[in-house]
């Protein structure tokens, strides 16, 4: 198996394991008693496996990005050798025509963004060394509401935001690294979490309230 199937094996697991804790600890009134440091080795090794695996599978994948990028660069490089000078002189010409007709779009694109609806830019960060996100609580203004998210830990983490358990904006996990989301809201309460398998249960979700 991979890294990145043993780190959603792992998390899965977790996931797992805290519901059934919780199932537990609220039918057995003496749950965990003599057990609990038993119950919290488990959790302290589950959560360690599932940080140790997603550092080795984000490395993974930046050395196969490196590796693609290595390979794309030399295609390039080949195309442009074997294509030579000969479409030079044309993409000139295109490029002279086209700077005279940007800057009447550009001005219309902002003359339309002026006429738009309200928009809110939220910050909002994972935790460098926990399961978590720096804001627990989120507020904007109804209309397009955008989330600029920063990862700095080499685990993946995304944000994901619902509403009445239906998705309505989210992207996908990355590591250390940062990615920007919008979702055109009405007035209303959200909820933001991690979708990473176990992350959510962990504690990485919040409230996100649109007035």
């Amino acid at each position: 198996m991979s890294n990145g199937d043993l780190f959603y094996v792992c998390g899965s697991v977790l996931a797992v394991s805290a519901v059934v804790i919780s199932v537990l600890g609220l039918r057995v009134k003496s749950f965990p008693g003599r057990f609990a440091p038993l119950v919290a080795l488990w959790f302290v090794t589950l959560v360690g496996a599932s940080t140790t695996f997603a550092v080795l599978h984000a490395q993974d994948e930046e050395a196969a990005e490196a590796t693609e990028l290595e390979h794309a660069g030399k295609e390039i490089e080949k195309a442009e050798g074997e294509g030579g000078g000969v479409g030079t002189e044309p993409q000139e010409e295109g490029a002279v025509g086209s700077d005279e007709e940007e800057p009447v779009g550009e001005q219309e694109g902002s003359e339309k963004g002026s006429e738009a609806g309200a928009s809110t830019t939220l910050d909002l960060a994972a935790d460098a060394s926990a399961l978590a996100y720096d804001k627990p609580d989120l507020e904007a203004k109804a209309g397009e509401v955008t989330i600029d998210f920063d990862n700095p830990s080499p685990i993946p983490h995304n944000v994901v935001i619902e509403a009445d358990g239906k998705e309505l904006a989210g992207f996908e996990p990355i590591a250390e690294g940062k990615e920007t989301e919008s979702a055109d809201l009405k007035p209303g309460t959200y909820t933001f979490y991690c979708s990473v398998p176990g992350h959510r249960e962990a504690g990485m979700e919040g409230t996100l309230t649109v007035k």
